[in-house]
């Protein structure tokens, strides 16, 4: 037992080694580019300027969310954002530090904004703070946002706002 431990011992630093001294991909965008995405998406989720989805965004992007379909393209970015603000003036994201990778960036997040537009047509305002966290993945080429995944707890969210999740009576 003492020399399998031994064994062990040995084997799984050097296996540790040898895979963490593997050469990295190298990365489908410059540092410069990463971070002129990192401060125009602080810009963007801190006051919903629209006129940074441009800057921000490639004209066919996706956007992949944890609440709604898919998002298409600029404009569909833009009514999206713009509905965001409509829900929440307020809204505003603090970015943690972006980990990159070959040609993505992943970057954990904590949004708040306080609920003083209707989420939708039968849900009027609630005028009630939000606080949530998340992380958004973000596919990067030519400098701009290809694609992007952004995920956080909804059920938190709507907590918040004073909703509670009902089960469907079957019939």
């Amino acid at each position: 037992m003492k020399k399998l431990f031994v064994f062990l011992s040995i084997l799984f630093p050097a296996i540790l080694f040898f895979y963490g001294c593997q050469p990295q991909e190298e990365r489908t965008y410059t540092e410069a580019e990463a971070q002129k995405i990192y401060d125009n998406a602080v810009k963007l989720w801190n006051g919903g300027d629209i006129g940074i989805v441009d800057s921000l965004y490639a004209e066919n992007c996706i956007y992949h969310n944890a609440d709604v379909a898919d998002i298409k393209g600029l404009e569909e970015m833009k009514e999206f954002i713009t509905g965001v603000y409509a829900s929440y003036p307020d809204f505003a994201v603090t970015l943690d530090e972006s980990m990159k990778f070959k040609d993505r960036t992943v970057i954990t997040y904590k949004a708040t904004g306080t609920n003083e537009g209707p989420l939708g047509e039968e849900m009027q305002p609630t005028n009630k703070r939000i606080s949530f966290t998340g992380v958004s993945i973000s596919k990067i080429e030519d400098g701009k946002i290809t694609e992007e995944w952004n995920y956080y707890n909804s059920l938190v969210i709507n907590k918040q706002l004073g909703f509670k999740l009902v089960p469907v009576e079957e019939k």
